[in-house]
């Protein structure tokens, strides 16, 4: 589109009597003010993905096909009160969304919630998992003994060196497995990553800035270094001195070195405390499983055994540390292979129900309904150069968009039908006609899915509808197409 330049005000007197301009004879063209907001900006208004996702509504995944949950409804439910009280209400208020979101494991998981709930159906969710518990857990250790049973056959082929660690780090699994303590080092990286996992799901802005406060204190490169001491000022933090009454001028230092100087050598003791801190944090809010969590690091760092539940992740991050330095890479390889198989919460109800255990309803709620939920596909993947716009944008659920990663358009859609992303042509076709999405955006959105999908869709019935307001644009500034 060209723009002639225009003068605006062709004709005008001068007053010299008042030194004042008249306009009269020209009356000034004021532009509508939805006008102005959504066709002035003549390099096109931008979508952002956050507005595109607000769309989800009228969208299906271009994948499944399916309908998507947005984030603001996952929140609404968990305010609400969806997945706390009694199971038998939380069944009723979740019986809507059942059918339209959840899938797969998810789904299996809560029919056998709906199942437990007609013989408890008073109690709430976390103590429902707790009866069930023992249950699983017999089940889904015989669906993994195959698995382990392979691991420690092939270990017998190991190396002499490697034979007796590799023994007694399968040793220690075994008694993760079945709720035995065991004895571990305690992991600040470790310990920081599911701290930051479980914060991601937390409601509470408040007592996640608490949380992060004190992993930062945690992280003071002193903790590590054992040639320094803690800094008092940390002392101070950790320890809430700021706060105490002190007797009088001159007494503040003689008090520190009384009490608390001897926590700059002492860290374990002021690692314990901050975990501590953050345990009291969780239990306010209820948070049992992290509560549970950080009694566990104490124990850790207190050197005594303590109960660790079996993780797949640690499991393999382990092992592959324990084999890291192995010559024999064609053993390697097919030892780690079968532990990266190993049944998981994505792929087996049993190993979700386990994670679930003590977990705070809404953290079971939110795992429950996070692969439904709404997020912005890169059509061409932003690791290859795809632009972060509207043109390159489609909806897709969570799961579905964690799976493909930076595999090509066309070759992951070999998994799904093209019915379902003409489907998702055809909603973007009504957001035009209802003029909630630009012609030009989901113009250029379609051809981008064919060219990187390798694929022919069906969009003749998209239609650029012609806008009153540009035609009196056209016809006040004269402009040209």
């Amino acid at each position: 589109m060209r723009i002639l330049p225009v003068n605006l005000f062709t004709k005008h007197r001068r007053i010299n009597e008042n030194n004042h301009n008249d306009y009269s004879q020209n009356k000034l063209f004021i532009l509508p003010r939805k006008l102005n907001r959504d066709t002035v900006s003549f390099s096109g208004s931008i979508m952002s993905g956050k507005d595109f996702k607000e769309l989800n509504r009228y969208m299906t995944c271009l994948y499944s096909g399916e309908k998507m949950l947005s984030g603001k409804q996952l929140t609404k439910m968990k305010k609400r009160g969806f997945f706390e009280g009694p199971i038998i209400d939380v069944v009723r208020k979740l019986q809507p969304y059942k059918k339209k979101y959840l899938k797969n494991i998810e789904l299996e998981v809560f029919e056998r919630i709906e199942k437990a709930s007609e013989k408890t159906p008073y109690i709430d969710m976390p103590q429902l998992f707790k009866n069930i518990y023992k249950e699983t857990r017999s089940n889904f250790r015989k669906t993994q003994k195959p698995s382990f049973d392979k691991i420690k056959t092939l270990g017998a082929e190991l190396p002499d060196d490697y034979i007796e660690p590799f023994y007694k780090f399968m040793e220690t699994v075994d008694r993760k497995l079945y709720d035995e303590p065991v004895k571990q080092t305690f992991s600040l990286k470790e310990f920081t990553y599911k701290i930051n996992k479980t914060c991601e799901k937390m409601s509470d802005i408040n007592l996640k800035n608490r949380i992060q406060k004190l992993i930062d204190i945690l992280h003071h490169e002193n903790f590590e270094n054992k040639n320094k001491p803690l800094p008092s000022s940390l002392i101070k933090q950790v320890f809430d001195f700021k706060n105490i009454k002190l007797p009088g001028r001159g007494k503040k230092t003689a008090l520190y070195d009384k009490y608390f100087k001897q926590y700059e050598w002492d860290k374990d003791s002021v690692k314990i405390e901050i975990i501590s801190q953050i345990k009291e944090a969780a239990a306010e809010k209820g948070y049992k499983k992290l509560e549970r969590f950080c009694d566990n690091n104490i124990g850790m760092i207190k050197g005594i055994p303590v109960h660790i539940p079996f993780s797949n992740k640690a499991f393999v991050y382990d092992l592959s540390k324990l084999l890291e330095n192995m010559p024999d890479l064609k053993l390697k390889q097919e030892i780690l292979g079968i532990a990266q198989n190993l049944p998981s919460s994505s792929r087996s109800a049993d190993a979700l129900i386990l994670k679930f255990r003590d977990a705070d309803p809404n953290i079971i709620g939110d795992r429950l309904f996070n692969p439904a939920l709404v997020s912005i596909e890169h059509i061409k993947p932003s690791s290859e150069g795809g632009a972060d716009s509207i043109t390159n944008y489609a909806l897709a659920k969570r799961s579905i968009n964690s799976d493909r990663l930076s595999t090509p358009l066309w070759q992951f859609l070999k998994n799904y039908p093209v019915e379902n992303q003409q489907k998702y042509v055809d909603n973007l076709i009504k957001l035009v006609n209802n003029g909630k999405l630009k012609y030009e955006d989901a113009l250029a959105q379609i051809e981008a899915i064919q060219r990187e999908g390798h694929l022919t869709l069906d969009y003749s019935k998209l239609k650029k509808i012609p806008n009153p307001f540009t035609e009196i644009l056209k016809e006040k500034f004269i402009i040209k197409d």
